[in-house]
Formats: C-alpha cells, sequence, structure tokens
C-alpha cells in the first residue's frame, strides 16, 4: 500500500521564526505520540503519518498563540487547547489519509473507504480525546468550539461524498470544502486563543473571521505548491479519490473542459501517469496564477478581519502570515 504523498512544508523556515518569537508560549509536542496512543486510529495508519516527522513548528498551535497574546493574554499558554488544536488536525489527517491510500482501485473501493471514514470521524476516540482536552480549557465555551468544528469537518465529508461520484467541483464546492477543512480547524485556533486571552464576542468573530480566511489560504498554498514543486502524480490521485476540490484544477477546468473531464476520469480510475499529465496541463492552463489571484484576496481579507484588534506585535505577526503565505505561492504562480 502506498504512503499517502504529504507535501514537505512550504512554510518551514517562516513557521520556525514564528515558533521562536513566540518562545515558551509553544509547549514541546513530544507527547503528542503518548497523547495519540491508542486512540483508536487505522491499523494501518502510523502516527508519524499524522504528526509528521516533527522538526518544524505546527501552525495550529501558532495561531492559538498568536490570537491569545493578540487579545490580550498574559502567562504561559495552556497546553490543553494548543494540544485539542493538534488532535483536530488529527482528526482531519486521519480521515483523509483514510480515502486517500487506495490509489490504484477504483471508485468502489473509494466509496468503500469513504463509508470506514464516515465511522472513524463520527466515533474515533480521537473525537473524545479532543473533547476531553476542551474540558480542561481555561475557559468552558473552549468546548463548544470543539463541537463546533467537528460538525463542520462532518459537513465537509459529506460534500466529500458527493464529489467522489465523479462531478467536476465548482469553485462553490472548493470554498465549501476548504471552510468546513483548514478554514474551520483554523478558525477553532484563533478563536480558541481568544477564549484563553477573555476576548470579548467582537474580538472573538475577529479572530474567527481571521482564521476562516487563512484556512482557505493555506488550503489552496498547499496545493500550488505541490504542483509546482512537489511530486504532484500522487497528491492529485488522492485528492480525487479523497474528494478534495483543488482550486487550480477547478480554475483550469472552468477554461479547457478537457481539464474537468480528466479530473472526473482519475477519480474513476486513478491512474498515476494521467495524475502527472493532469498536473502539467493545470499548470500549463494557468491554474496556479489563478489559484494566487484568490489567495492575494483572502490575505487581504484575514489581515482587514482583525484590524480591530490593538495594534500590538502580536497582531502585525498574525498579518504578517497572511502575508507571508503568498509567497511560496506566488512562485508557484510563475508556472
Amino acid at each position: 500500500m502506498p504512503d499517502y504523498p504529504r507535501p514537505e512544508p512550504f512554510m518551514g523556515d517562516e513557521l520556525r521564526a514564528l515558533g521562536e518569537a513566540l518562545g515558551d508560549d509553544l509547549h514541546n509536542f513530544e507527547d503528542l505520540h503518548d497523547l495519540l496512543g491508542g486512540q483508536g486510529t487505522p491499523d494501518d495508519v502510523r502516527h508519524e503519518d499524522i504528526l509528521g516527522r516533527g522538526d518544524f513548528p505546527r501552525i495550529r498551535p501558532i495561531l492559538v498563540a498568536l490570537a491569545a497574546r493578540a487579545t490580550g493574554a498574559e502567562g504561559r499558554m495552556d497546553i490543553e487547547v494548543q494540544h485539542a488544536a493538534e488532535v483536530l488536525y488529527a482528526v482531519l489527517v486521519v480521515h483523509d489519509l483514510t480515502l486517500g491510500r487506495e490509489g490504484g482501485r477504483r471508485r468502489r473501493v473509494a466509496r468503500k473507504l469513504l463509508q470506514r471514514s464516515a465511522g472513524w470521524l463520527g466515533r474515533n476516540h480521537l473525537t473524545l480525546r479532543a473533547i476531553e482536552l476542551a474540558r480542561h480549557a481555561p475557559h468552558p465555551d473552549v468546548l463548544g468550539e470543539i463541537l463546533d468544528t467537528l460538525r463542520a469537518f462532518t459537513d465537509g465529508q459529506t460534500l466529500a461524498q458527493a464529489l467522489q461520484e465523479g462531478d467536476i467541483p465548482t469553485r462553490e464546492d472548493w470554498q465549501e470544502h476548504a471552510d468546513a477543512h483548514s478554514g474551520a480547524l483554523f478558525a477553532f485556533c484563533c478563536r480558541a486563543g481568544g477564549y484563553v486571552a477573555g476576548a470579548d464576542r467582537t474580538k472573538l468573530s475577529a479572530l474567527g473571521r481571521y482564521g476562516r480566511h487563512m484556512g482557505r489560504l493555506w488550503h489552496i498554498a498547499e496545493d500550488v505548491a505541490v504542483l509546482r514543486y512537489g511530486d504532484p502524480g500522487p497528491y492529485l490521485v488522492a485528492r480525487a479519490l479523497g474528494g478534495r476540490p483543488m482550486y487550480p484544477v477547478v480554475a483550469a477546468a472552468e477554461r479547457y473542459p478537457e481539464i474537468g473531464r480528466a479530473w472526473t476520469k482519475l477519480v474513476v480510475e486513478p491512474v498515476l501517469e494521467d495524475a502527472v499529465q493532469l498536473a502539467a496541463d493545470v499548470l500549463a492552463a494557468g491554474g496556479n496564477q489563478q489559484a494566487y489571484a484568490i489567495m492575494a484576496q483572502e490575505s487581504w481579507a484575514a489581515r482587514r478581519a482583525i484590524r480591530t484588534l490593538d495594534d500590538s506585535p502580536h497582531r502585525q505577526r498574525l498579518e504578517q502570515l497572511a502575508v507571508t503565505l503568498l509567497k511560496p505561492a506566488a512562485r508557484g504562480s510563475e508556472s
């Protein structure tokens, strides 16, 4: 069984710099392996698949810490909230892994995997662990945020199931999936950080909007970076089988219907050589350039969302993060 392709961290240097700036605000995540131990992950999913190599800071706890500091938190960050953000991320990764690993089988296999994944997402002990962590958070409403985020994940899974039928994804499909995937997760991170600081409703709303736009931004940036710099063949196969719309593909298919047909063929018959050719066709059709234009809009919207927060070095770091995410994509949009 081939490994699910996970792109290299395209923001590695920038995240390291942020991690160093935050210092003691970020907790050591070596104990996440123990935290996930025996939590009901599928037998063929390793903890390394979920957590990665662990040699670069994680964006989710960084968002928690920055949002908390930007809204006035004092003292060391609460470990439960940062851990809860990573466990929610693990829920998403398990979902993607479960759907994406059977890259050489036909669509009927993908359907079986989706059914199995629905069970994991609904009753996986990872979700219980996230809820358990939220119960120990400094604010009781963090638990409600966890439940809202899990509900959004389920909505995203429903859309993925529909797209596995072979329909060509639209821009609306992409945005709905992004909002229910990384958008929901990043919004949780930012709002949870606000709860740590005791932020009022206006600031919590601003942080949630920032997280949602940043989630869309990250969602596209990952795809753009892999198409340009990574190994796009296995990545496209996994995305097609998993029912995840890729904005560069969506945009290119609007201009060239044959690209949309190639995507639906990949869903039905995931052949690696076809995926490699599709990636080349998407780049040639300007998919990355169009994706970059949307990323610029989302970056601006994210920065605008938090302008109501008091000016501070941490708010400025949140704004800079939205700008920095454009840099790898800008390089990728050149092809």
